[in-house]
């Protein structure tokens, strides 16, 4: 009997261009899939809806602001998991976030593995 392996997580990262390999090469490393990189919310709208990823990687400094876009793809369904990216941090970025629909939100100054040990966490995480 074959056993079938689990699928990879699949992450969409909206960010500006500075910010977009860093993130793609850490999650990469952790073996997370980048289905789709996004300069903008636009084309985080259809990316998510032609790559179905399992979590959104934001840029708190997304062209088109990403508290807005968090707003824009967070569903009941809460699918995709959104992490936003970027900051200092603050409780009340962090409140900020969470009101616009993220699941988390982490300062720009983190490492890139946490970063990934975090999606890893989102994806894993029961849909309500």
């Amino acid at each position: 009997m074959q056993s079938s392996s689990p699928s990879p997580i699949r992450v969409v990262i909206a960010a500006r261009t500075s910010v977009q390999a860093p993130l793609r090469d850490a999650l990469a490393a952790a073996g997370i899939e980048v289905a789709a990189t996004c300069g903008d919310v636009a084309e985080l709208v259809a990316a998510i809806a032609r790559e179905r990823p399992d979590v959104c990687v934001l840029d708190r400094e997304l062209r088109g602001g990403a508290f807005g876009a968090t707003a824009a793809i967070a569903t009941p369904q809460r699918t995709p998991r959104v992490l936003v990216v970027g900051g200092r941090g603050s409780p009340a970025e962090r409140r900020a976030a969470r009101l616009a629909g993220a699941d988390d939100c982490l300062p720009s100054h983190i490492d890139a593995a946490t970063v990934a040990a975090v999606v890893a966490m989102l994806a894993r995480k029961e849909q309500p």
